[in-house]
């Protein structure tokens, strides 16, 4: 009794390692990594991500698990693995997926950067001090350090709805990558809409992660936000990804 006992824990441990790797690899819904960070906390959409989306910062334990990813990533920036990698550089060449660009001389942020509308903040975004960030009016975008993960925050206008945002977002991947895989398209418990995936960059040839969600930031206004990673170093993200979603205010939070 206790053998087939042992037996099934053993394969129910390998159905969940098979099943984490097809969502890794996309096709299925997203578990894990930089992905799932977007996916499970943009806009609300974790108790975390709420309390920080009213004032503009990382808050609780992701705070102490950035600070633990980024003694991680440094560590695997000294492989063996890392250094004969494949990986984009976002500081050279930025992945216009959202169909603009943020223009002017990178330069790593000062608190928080936010989008108006009609003299009126519609949406906030705060990234890690150590960023290379660009800001233009309906456009904010950021790069890191190393060059391997990007972010772009954008006020979309002349699209009706989340569909119609998403729907522009997958023509913009599909611009700027090749063989692009999509998971499944899900909506948060903070109302945006999230689509991720996989793909290659057509100009640097490294396979890359992604994560876009659309949402309202208030009147109707829809905004999107963007994140690309190497896929190599995708797990070494999760948690700073995390935290600046967790920042991201819409209109509604600048009056509380």
């Amino acid at each position: 009794m206790r053998r087939f006992g042992v037996l099934g824990i053993i394969s129910l441990a390998l159905a969940i390692l098979a099943s984490d790797a097809l969502a890794q690899r996309g096709g299925g819904a997203v578990r894990g990594g930089m992905r799932g960070a977007v996916a499970g906390g943009i806009v609300g959409g974790s108790e975390g991500a709420s309390t920080g989306a009213k004032i503009g910062v990382v808050t609780g334990a992701t705070r102490g698990a950035i600070d633990r990813e980024t003694q991680a990533r440094g560590q695997y920036e000294a492989t063996s693995e890392y250094q004969n990698a494949q990986l984009s550089n976002f500081n050279e060449t930025q992945p216009e997926i959202l169909g603009t660009s943020a223009v002017g001389t990178a330069k790593p942020p000062s608190g928080e950067a936010v989008i108006l509308k009609d003299g009126k903040p519609i949406v906030g975004i705060t990234f890690p001090s150590d960023w290379n960030q660009r800001t233009s009016d309906n456009c904010i975008s950021a790069v890191s350090a190393d060059g391997h993960a990007y972010s772009m925050l954008v006020s979309a206008e002349g699209v009706a709805d989340k569909q119609a945002g998403i729907k522009k977002a997958k023509e913009g991947l599909g611009n700027y990558l090749s063989d692009v895989t999509f998971d499944e398209t899900r909506e948060t418990k903070g109302g945006a809409l999230v689509t991720t995936g996989t793909g290659k960059g057509k100009k640097t040839g490294a396979d890359v992660v992604f994560a876009v969600g659309v949402f309202d930031a208030g009147k109707g206004q829809m905004v999107a936000a963007a994140f690309v990673a190497d896929s190599k170093i995708e797990n070494y993200y999760k948690e700073t990804i995390r935290g600046i979603c967790q920042t991201i205010r819409r209109a509604e939070d600048f009056g509380k």
